[in-house]
């Protein structure tokens, strides 16, 4: 290793690459609290040249490689799946490189986190439409992109990140670096579409996990933020699951541009309230399910007519409007008004000291997530007794249920469900078998998410690519493909070693 390591260091030079202890233990985990992968070198790149050097070397010395760019997954997917191989930590790259302001595109580099690209989009009256992941004030553009990543706001009326994607510059496994869309054409002196050239290859690394490329350059279509916007919150009525989905299904039959629509239940509600985490909700005396709105207009009287027309479908609905300002209740107002589309998914993640998630985020149609959260209660109830391990020694049980669902692409909706537990590091002791039971609880839920509805993990790093794989769940022709693609790609299993179950030859 050592050998191998000098080579990595004379390309980045030595104060960009690590195989200290400290540094390895640091990058071997994410957002949960179990899955752990110590890598062998941490390497920081600057530019796509380096990193194609860096994957030659790893294809030389038969290295798995894994990018990582903010490291905010929740599936496992920054990082080794077991011990050993290289890191490739993308916070090098975290520039702006061009806005093109006549055609409305951005070009950054991989690395740029969602949050810093909005910052400087904002000086020019301009957002990215889709803001990213809930979690863009660390996580780069480029895993948002490997994700289809939603949650970070506008997604209700953009979509996915991916929707606005025009092109991409990719270093392949074996070190080829390739460009996509317009850029394909080596005589095209801008990016400005994606669709064209031949075949959409950029579509080849949309979602794909980290196993068919680096990213290293993106260029997204970028849009002017509109003057006037509406934001308003409503408590529900009893069965929030219901009529929170029956007004996602109502808005999206009448039409209505709604730019986020998102329903909050009312376990998040109580729990939240009880930890301090809602000042603005504790004044309500029913602590029951949150539903709000965000709507963008080019003018007033535009608005006003979105406006309109949503209220009509709330109300009818049956539900409670709260007041117009933060204090009332009106969380709307701060979630776009004051940047909360991206402080949210961090303070839920801890919204009990000491709890960490374990949870299961994919996409689902509307109308079926009431049931899907009913059937998730159920499992919660037929686990009761592995719970109570947790709970005889903490005085408190793991939490079962979902974090915000909002509207996305289409009838379509986020589900960020599944469950917060305790890691085996509690109050000073290390308790055995916890980490064991937590990881048997988590692959249990998200086997009957998989096989029961037959949901899309979108993020899906390490835990659902394999889910998928080990439960048979991928049409056989389709996983014999998408295998057949990988191993053209990547005939050693270098980039991203074992997701799918894609190790390669004698490496698992």
């Amino acid at each position: 290793m050592t050998e191998i390591y000098q080579k990595l260091e004379n390309i980045v030079k030595k104060e960009f690459i690590s195989n200290s202890l400290i540094v390895r233990h640091a990058y071997s985990r994410v957002v949960d609290p179990v899955l752990q992968g110590i890598p062998d070198i941490v390497i920081r790149p600057k530019d796509a040249k380096e990193i194609s050097e860096i994957l030659k070397v790893a294809n030389e010395e038969n290295i798995p490689v894994i990018p990582r760019g903010g490291g905010d997954d929740e599936f496992g997917g920054s990082k080794p799946i077991g011990d050993g191989g290289i890191v490739l930590d993308m916070k090098r790259m975290d520039n702006v490189l061009k806005l093109d302001e006549d055609n409305l595109i951005v070009t950054v580099e991989a690395g740029i986190s969602w949050g810093k690209l909005d910052e400087y989009l904002c000086h020019y009256g301009l957002y990215t439409g889709c803001m990213g992941p809930g979690s863009g004030m660390t996580a780069s553009v480029g895993g948002g992109i490997s994700h289809q990543s939603v949650g970070g706001g506008g997604c209700a009326k953009y979509g996915a990140c991916t929707n606005q994607l025009v092109s991409l510059e990719v270093v392949l496994p074996n070190g080829d670096i390739i460009e996509t869309g317009s850029q394909a054409n080596k005589f095209s002196k801008i990016p400005f579409n994606r669709f064209g050239n031949g075949p959409d290859l950029a579509g080849l690394f949309c979602g794909d996990n980290g196993i068919m490329g680096v990213k290293t350059k993106v260029s997204l279509q970028v849009f002017p933020r509109p003057p006037f916007a509406a934001y308003k919150t409503f408590l529900l009525p009893r069965k929030d699951r219901q009529v929170s989905s029956q007004i996602m299904l109502d808005v999206r039959r009448k039409g209505i541009d709604v730019y986020d629509l998102m329903y909050i239940m009312d376990l998040i509600m109580r729990v939240g309230c009880d930890q301090g985490m809602f000042p603005m909700w504790e004044q309500l005396k029913k602590k029951r399910g949150i539903i709000f709105y965000t709507v963008e207009a080019n003018s007033e009287a535009e608005l006003q007519e979105k406006v309109k027309q949503l209220d009509t479908i709330i109300l009818d609905n049956k539900c409670e409007a709260l007041g117009p300002e933060i204090s009332d209740g009106n969380i709307a107002k701060w979630h776009y008004v004051e940047q909360g589309h991206w402080q949210f998914y961090h303070n839920l993640w801890g919204m009990v000291p000491a709890l960490e998630p374990l949870s299961c985020e994919c996409f689902v149609p509307a109308n079926m997530y009431p049931t899907i959260l009913d059937d998730i209660d159920q499992w919660d109830m037929e686990h009761a007794k592995d719970m109570e391990i947790f709970t005889k020694v903490t005085g408190m049980r793991p939490i079962t249920g979902s974090g915000p669902i909002f509207l996305i692409d289409g009838n379509n909706v986020e589900l960020t469900c599944g469950f917060t537990s305790f890691p085996s590091y509690y109050n000073g002791e290390n308790h055995e078998g916890w980490d064991e039971l937590n990881l048997k609880l988590w692959k249990s839920l998200m086997g009957m998410l998989t096989t029961k509805w037959g949901v899309q993990w979108y993020m899906m790093g390490e835990m659902a690519s394999r889910i998928m794989a080990q439960l048979d769940a991928y049409l056989p022709d389709y996983y014999k493909t998408l295998k057949a693609i990988k191993k053209v790609l990547d005939p050693k299993n270098i980039l991203s070693r074992g997701k799918f179950e894609f190790w390669g030859d004698g490496n698992k």
